[in-house]
């Protein structure tokens, strides 16, 4: 199907939607910016109410996310189908390794499981300010 041969409709995924589809899901990407420019890495993570966490070890997130603004974003795509859907949080990171806060202590707890290879001793919490998502199906048109 080439695309003068199908359209897309969008549809808004609703903030308690998002955040469902947030919690089932380990894998997501973190958008920092370094040196000026935009950057994304993958990340393993656990939510709860308050907060996304993942954890890191010394390198660009760690120097980089803390005290910044970044996005974080999950998708899906279904190719047999043309449908897919994504969702964005835009936060505030912290590093919460040592923080003692209710909040912090609370993020540690949560089951992340980095499957990138070495040791992942910093835990960088993503305090959402904005939870926001997308969902698109492509539909034929006729010939």
């Amino acid at each position: 199907m080439s695309e003068a041969e199908s359209h897309s409709e969008l549809e808004d995924i609703p903030e308690a939607e998002c955040r469902q589809l947030l919690g089932v899901h380990t894998l997501g990407r973190v958008a920092i910016t370094v040196d000026g420019q935009p950057q994304i890495f993958p990340v393993n993570y656990a939510i709860d109410d308050r907060v996304i966490v993942f954890r890191t070890a010394p390198g660009t997130k760690l120097a980089s996310a803390p005290m910044s603004a970044v996005a974080f974003e999950i998708d899906e795509y279904d190719a047999a189908n043309l449908a897919g859907w994504s969702v964005m949080v835009q936060g505030v990171a912290h590093e919460v390794t040592d923080a003692i806060d209710k909040t912090s202590v609370a993020a540690r707890r949560l089951p992340v499981s980095p499957v990138a290879p070495g040791e992942k001793e910093h835990w960088v919490a993503i305090y959402p300010g904005k939870v926001t998502g997308r969902r698109f199906r492509a539909q034929a048109t006729p010939a």
